[in-house]
C-alpha cells in the first residue's frame, strides 16, 4: 500500500472541523488540522494534496484563510475546497480562489466525489505537454505559465481557466461552458465568476498581447493558435 494522500484542514480544534478531519481519514487520507490562529501566524509542513477551509467553523475569518492559502507559496496551486453550510453558500465570495464547494450537511460520498474530481484534474494536467500561444507558454507538468520565460503569478483557478482556453484555442466558449469545464458541473455559483477570472487573466497575460477575446453576447475565446510540444 502506497503513502496516503495528505489533506490540510484549516478550521478550529473542535466540531465541525474535527468531524471533517475524521471523514477524510475514513476516506483514507492523512489529515493535518491547522487551527486558523496558528495558520495565520505562519504555516510550515508537507505539501498536501488538497486544502479544505472549514467555513462553518471560521465564519467571517474563512475568507482571510482562503487568501492566506493562496498567498502561501507552497500552497498556491494546491486544490482548495471550501466546506460551507448550505444556508451560507450564496454569500461565499467567488473571487477567493476556491476550486470547489462542499455544502454541509454532506454525505461521505459527496466529500469523496469532490476529492476525486480535484485529484483527477490535477493528474490530467500533469500528463499533458507544454502549450504555447505566441510568447506565452504553459507547462501542466510544473503548473507554470510564463511569458518569454518570466513566470506568471496565477491562482490555481486562473491557471486552470488558462489551461482550458489553451487546449481549445480559436473556439468560442460560453460562460456556462467555461463554468462547467473549469469549475465543475455542480459548482454552486453564477457565471459572474468567469468574468472576474477572465479579467484577471487578461491583466496578467497582457505582455503577450490580446490573447483572450470577448465575443459579445456569447462568451470568450483564445484567438492565438497554439501547439503542443
Amino acid at each position: 500500500m502506497g503513502i496516503l494522500p495528505l489533506a490540510l484542514v484549516i478550521g478550529l480544534e473542535r466540531e465541525p472541523s474535527l468531524g471533517l478531519a475524521g471523514d477524510l481519514r475514513r476516506l483514507n487520507w492523512r489529515v493535518q488540522l491547522a487551527p486558523w490562529p496558528a495558520f495565520k501566524s505562519g504555516w510550515r509542513g508537507a505539501k498536501p494534496g488538497v486544502v479544505a477551509v472549514d467555513f462553518r467553523a471560521l465564519g467571517p475569518e474563512a475568507a482571510a484563510a482562503c487568501r492566506a492559502v493562496r498567498a502561501a507559496g507552497a500552497l498556491r496551486r494546491v486544490p482548495l475546497l471550501g466546506v460551507v453550510a448550505e444556508r451560507e453558500a450564496a454569500g461565499v465570495d467567488l473571487s477567493l480562489g476556491l476550486d470547489d464547494l462542499l455544502l454541509s450537511p454532506y454525505r461521505l460520498a459527496d466529500l469523496e466525489a469532490r476529492l476525486r474530481v480535484l485529484r483527477w484534474r490535477r493528474e490530467r494536467e500533469r500528463t499533458a505537454g507544454v502549450l504555447r500561444a505566441g510568447r506565452l507558454t504553459l507547462d501542466p507538468a510544473t503548473y507554470q505559465a510564463a511569458i518569454d520565460g518570466v513566470p506568471l503569478d496565477l491562482t490555481l483557478k486562473e491557471y486552470q481557466l488558462l489551461l482550458f482556453l489553451l487546449r481549445h484555442p480559436n473556439r468560442v466558449h460560453t460562460r456556462a461552458e467555461l463554468l462547467d469545464h473549469v469549475w465543475g458541473g455542480d459548482y454552486y455559483g453564477g457565471t459572474r465568476t468567469v468574468d472576474v477570472h477572465i479579467r484577471r487573466l487578461r491583466a496578467k497575460t497582457e505582455p503577450a498581447g490580446d490573447l483572450i477575446e470577448t465575443v459579445r453576447g456569447v462568451g470568450y475565446r483564445l484567438v492565438t493558435k497554439i501547439q503542443g510540444d
